[in-house]
């Protein structure tokens, strides 16, 4: 009992004098950083860039939706991590166009807040979800005459951001959007319901 006793001694004391020696290598072969490792995602982070979005748009007239139309978007965003994973963002000049019937077109400019959180993980993707409330102007025009009216947006985003690059991201998403458009004098709502798929590129410094 007592060999065994020594012998088990002797193997913790082994083990604990190997575990120290390959410790003390490590560090002395790696320095300690002076600052810690910058993530994506981490507080202080910013992200650059934008997305192209194909978006189904379905038309509502006091209330009443009609038919499905499709369109093209450009969108571009900015971003600033005020905590880990929390993002305050905003896409300052979003442009919808959108080709009608016979001589009409359409174009919408949006201003929408975007605020989001993105969730750490160990590996290159990143998913989010994101709020998004802002303005959206829509200006039809029809034989040359045009009209403009405004209203107030708001829906969400969920999509992944995966690393391309060391600071480039790949930014895939699905987006729904109300967008309300109400003339001077209406009681029901009058816009837009859009889904969109996008695509787009961003860059974290």
């Amino acid at each position: 009992m007592q060999d065994r006793f020594r012998f088990t001694g002797w193997m913790i004391a082994v083990v604990g004098t190997v575990f120290q020696f390959l410790g003390s290598g490590s560090y002395a072969q790696t320095p300690a950083p002076t600052q810690p490792h910058k993530y994506f995602g981490m507080r202080g982070t910013v992200e650059l860039g934008g997305s192209v979005s194909f978006a189904s748009m379905q038309n509502v007239v006091k209330g009443t939706t009609g038919n499905w139309v499709y369109d093209l978007s450009a969108v571009p965003y900015a971003g600033y991590f005020i905590l880990d994973g929390v993002e305050l963002g905003i896409n300052p000049a979003g442009l919808s166009y959108q080709k009608g019937t016979g001589d009409s077109s359409s174009v919408q400019l949006r201003m929408l807040f975007a605020p989001s959180y993105n969730f750490h993980t160990s590996t290159m993707v990143t998913p989010f979800v994101e709020g998004l409330a802002g303005l959206s102007t829509h200006s039809l025009s029809i034989s040359g005459k045009t009209n403009t009216i405004s209203g107030f947006t708001w829906g969400g985003r969920v999509g992944i951001k995966s690393a391309v690059t060391d600071k480039g991201l790949l930014v895939i998403g699905v987006q729904y959007l109300q967008i309300t458009l109400n003339p001077s004098g209406s009681t029901s709502r009058n816009g837009f319901n859009e889904f969109s798929i996008d695509a787009g590129w961003t860059v974290w410094l």
